[in-house]
């Protein structure tokens, strides 16, 4: 499913426009700004798929796009007298401890995921390389699941499964990798995080990566026109 997000944030106050049925007028554009804050995903798109939309202007809540989490999942995560210890940690206001087993609770994650895919992606045949790595929320050390890896300026790269694990596997003699090094453009929600570029070298083959995304000033609400934008696809080998 594509993709979108707001490459340019608007500064006014929400609260100074005028109400409207969809959302609210801003008087400085001229434009009205669809509240969007209550609807999922899948309704964000379907409504900005409708004949006619043209140029949106959106509100949007950070995380209101989170991945859906299973109850299995959930319960793997931590037995129950962890969660509840986490929680009163929480509501002492104890965040050193927190984040400490927070910690200790992704690293241990890390070390299962990347030994399963070293296991699965040990080797890549001549001429290819592998690059693998996580996905963080650096506020919490939490997995980012969703995140999109491109590769340099390219459509090619992927996409971090649940646990912010991601791989790939390209050309090492290819126009997208320069001085034996490539740059990979990591982004989460364009509403929680800032995206983050870095360059990997190609040979030899990397070991996992550990991506950290900040988060955006004030990691709440933003608005702006929409731009829309296609999930990264699989390298061409």
């Amino acid at each position: 499913m594509p993709g979108f997000s707001v490459p340019n944030p608007c500064p006014q106050p929400w609260a100074t426009m005028t109400p409207t049925a969809a959302g609210r007028f801003c008087g400085q554009c001229q434009h009205e700004v669809v509240d969007f804050s209550a609807l999922n995903e899948a309704e964000v798109h379907a409504w900005l798929a409708q004949p006619g939309v043209g140029t949106v202007c959106g509100l949007f809540r950070a995380g209101q796009f989170a991945p859906p989490v299973s109850a299995g999942a959930v319960a793997a995560a931590a037995p129950r007298w962890r969660r509840w210890l986490l929680t009163g940690l929480a509501l002492l206001s104890l965040k050193p401890l927190l984040t400490s087993c927070q910690n200790a609770q992704s690293n241990a994650t890390t070390s299962t995921g990347s030994t399963e895919q070293a296991d699965e992606l040990a080797t890549a045949p001549q001429g290819q390389v592998t690059i693998r790595g996580r996905v963080l929320d650096d506020s919490t050390g939490l997995a980012v699941a969703g995140a999109e890896i491109f590769i340099a300026d390219t459509p090619y790269g992927a996409v971090a499964d649940e646990q912010g694990n991601f791989s790939f596997t390209m050309k090492q003699q290819w126009a997208a990798v320069q001085n034996g090094s490539v740059s990979l453009r990591v982004a989460g929600s364009p509403f929680v995080f800032v995206p983050q570029t870095l360059r990997v070298a190609v040979s030899p083959a990397p070991a996992l990566l550990m991506v950290r995304l900040k988060s955006v000033p004030g990691r709440g609400q933003i608005m702006g026109k929409v731009a829309g934008h296609e999930p990264p696809q699989k390298p061409p080998l």
